[in-house]
C-alpha cells in the first residue's frame, strides 16, 4: 500500500443525487455526502440532481477524428435555451462531453445565438471534454455522451476504456446533471 495515497471521504460539491451514483459506482459507497445545500445555486422551476433527456440521436464519425452526434447537440443548445433564457437562470453553466469536436460543435452552436452567447459570457459558461472540466465545476452541467446509433466500435472502446473520466465528467455538477442523449443506447 502507498503510504502517500490519501483517500477523501467526504464530499461537498454535489447535490446528493449526482454524487450518489458516482459514489456507488466509482467509491465503493465509501464517499460521505456532506453537501451543505445553502450554497447550492439551484435552478428554480427545475428538478435538482440528475435529470435526462432522451433524443434518439445519430452519431457520426468527424472527418478530423472522434464522434459527433448533431442531433444531441441541438438538443443541448435547446436545454441551455431553456435553462437560461426562458428560466432565466443565472448560475454557472457547463458542458461536458467525451468527444472534442462534440464540444466544439456545442460552442460553435451556443455562440451562434447572440442573445444566448451574451447571457453565458455572464454566467462563466464552458464546453468542453471531461479531461478540461478536470479540477473545474459549474451549478448546472449538461451531458452529451453522443452515444446513439451509428458509433463507431473505435468510439464505443474509447468511451467503455474511459470510466474514470465519466466520473469526473459527472460530477462537475454542483446543484443539477442533465444528460442529454439516448436513454436506451447508453443503458
Amino acid at each position: 500500500i502507498d503510504d502517500s495515497l490519501i483517500n477523501l471521504l467526504d464530499h461537498h460539491r454535489s447535490h446528493k443525487d449526482i454524487i450518489n451514483f458516482s459514489n456507488t459506482q466509482f467509491y465503493e459507497d465509501k464517499l460521505r455526502i456532506a453537501t451543505n445545500y445553502d450554497y447550492l445555486n439551484l435552478p428554480e422551476k427545475e428538478v435538482t440532481g440528475i435529470r435526462w433527456v432522451d433524443v434518439n440521436g445519430k452519431t457520426r464519425r468527424h472527418n478530423q477524428g472522434g464522434s459527433i452526434n448533431e442531433i444531441e447537440a441541438r438538443a443541448v443548445v435547446k436545454e441551455i435555451e431553456r435553462l437560461v433564457i426562458t428560466n432565466n437562470y443565472i448560475g454557472t453553466v457547463g458542458v461536458v462531453t467525451p468527444f472534442r469536436q462534440q464540444a466544439s460543435m456545442i460552442r460553435e452552436m451556443t455562440m451562434s445565438n447572440k442573445m444566448l452567447s451574451e447571457r453565458l459570457v455572464k454566467q462563466d459558461f464552458l464546453v468542453d471534454t471531461a479531461h478540461r472540466f478536470q479540477g473545474d465545476e459549474k451549478d448546472v452541467m449538461i451531458f452529451s455522451p453522443v452515444y446513439s446509433d451509428g458509433i463507431a466500435s473505435g468510439s464505443i472502446s474509447f468511451l467503455q476504456n474511459q470510466g474514470n473520466i465519466f466520473n469526473v465528467a459527472i460530477t462537475r455538477a454542483r446543484a443539477q446533471l442533465i444528460v442529454v442523449g439516448d436513454l436506451n443506447m447508453c443503458s
